[in-house]
């Protein structure tokens, strides 16, 4: 019994012996930086001006994009993602991102690496961020206002080009305010 005992106790204190991961250096935490204002710079200011050339331009040619209608997991090139983000530009107006809204505490919108992963050591890897918040605009044909959720994955290489982009957001929500819009408008 007290070398089960004596077995327990040193399993317990090796256990929590266990140094923690350490914390990001100051030059990983200067390529987050870079690479969410990045985003903001180009992805962001790109849509609000409807600016095809401004969002292409933190891409990497080799980018590729997981969208975020179900495609069966196919993924994207760099052409077709730009086609889609100009038909965004054709159906929507005043496209506007608000960061960190519709979160959980919406006190942040981007975030890289992580303490606890399923998979295996917790990271502080700055060259691949979440971001989440709110899309809003307007429907240019029927003049209904937006709103939606959303959340995307996007890793940058070490040029600080967008080597992977994957988003998430209910397109259906979209077509729902729009159709909401359109029958309060025939109801006028």
């Amino acid at each position: 019994m007290k070398n089960i005992l004596l077995i327990l106790a040193i399993i317990f204190s090796l256990n929590a012996c266990q140094t923690a991961p350490s914390s990001p250096s100051e030059e990983d935490k200067e390529t987050f930086k870079r690479h969410y204002t990045a985003f903001l710079d180009h992805h962001v200011k790109g849509f609000e001006t409807e600016d095809l050339e401004l969002v292409a331009a933190y891409m990497a040619d080799s980018v590729q994009w997981s969208p975020p209608v179900w495609n069966n997991n196919k993924m994207i090139g760099k052409e077709e993602m730009l086609s889609v983000v100009k038909n965004y530009f054709e159906q929507f107006d005043n496209l506007t991102f608000l960061p960190g809204d519709g979160g959980i505490d919406s006190n942040g919108a981007f975030w890289g690496g992580s303490y606890y992963s399923d998979v295996g050591e917790a990271t502080h890897e700055p060259d691949a961020i979440r971001v989440y918040g709110t899309w809003t605009g307007t429907h240019t044909e029927s003049g209904a206002t937006i709103n939606n959720k959303w959340y995307a994955v996007i890793s940058y290489n070490k040029d600080g080009k967008v080597i992977m982009f994957s988003d998430w957001m209910d397109i259906s929500g979209m077509q729902a305010q729009i159709a909401e819009h359109l029958a309060a408008q025939n109801q006028q």
